[in-house]
């Protein structure tokens, strides 16, 4: 009988061998008749982890750096030839006064209205003539020969009707423009400096 004793054991240690030492848990045999797997358990002492969605300025970046970029002029012939006459005419007249082009109109205006800015804020002036302290004191808008499209009158109705508001002087030059329309120009700066 020992003989036989050891022999099952020998047979089992076997077994126990082969199938690689695991003992079946409860349930165990209908874990592997099926694909289901329990969710696993997240430990209470790490967070779970957030998805942050990009920000706006994220995706232009990305947008930005997938993309090419070339250089445009900051202003046509004709219109760098006012801006021009303006420094010199400024140079000549009214000291530590400047002159900026293609200035957004929500840099120089503001309403505490919201409606009011955003009407503004997108416009473009020209040239905005600064004085010393770097106040605006003008705006100049030059009409040069594609200048009245679509909705250009409403557009510079706006502007206008803004800057007046405000105490800006808005001065418009045609494409036809002469040196004493530049010239009057410095009698607006006057009457706006005082």
């Amino acid at each position: 009988m020992d003989m036989f004793f050891w022999f099952l054991i020998a047979i089992a240690v076997i077994a126990y061998l082969i199938s690689g030492g695991k003992r079946k848990k409860k349930g165990d045999f209908y874990r592997q008749k099926t694909d289901y797997q329990p969710p696993k358990r997240e430990s209470y002492d790490r967070a779970p982890e957030v998805v942050r969605e990009q920000s706006v300025a994220e995706r232009q970046l990305v947008t930005v750096r997938g993309n090419e970029f070339y250089r445009r002029p900051l202003m046509n012939k004709s219109e760098y030839s006012v801006f021009c006459r303006l420094e010199k005419l400024l140079s000549a007249s009214h000291r530590g006064y400047r002159v900026f082009s293609q200035v957004s109109l929500g840099e120089i205006l503001g309403s505490d209205d919201k409606q009011a800015y955003l009407a503004i804020n997108s416009k473009r002036a020209d040239f905005v003539i600064i004085d010393w302290s770097g106040q605006p004191i003008a705006v100049v808008e030059y009409h040069g020969s594609g200048h009245f499209k679509g909705d250009a009158i409403v557009r510079d109705a706006v502007k206008r009707e803004a800057c007046d508001n405000a105490g800006i002087a808005f001065i418009e030059l045609s494409s036809s423009y002469t040196d004493a329309d530049i010239k009057a120009i410095s009698e607006h700066l006057h009457v706006r400096a005082a």
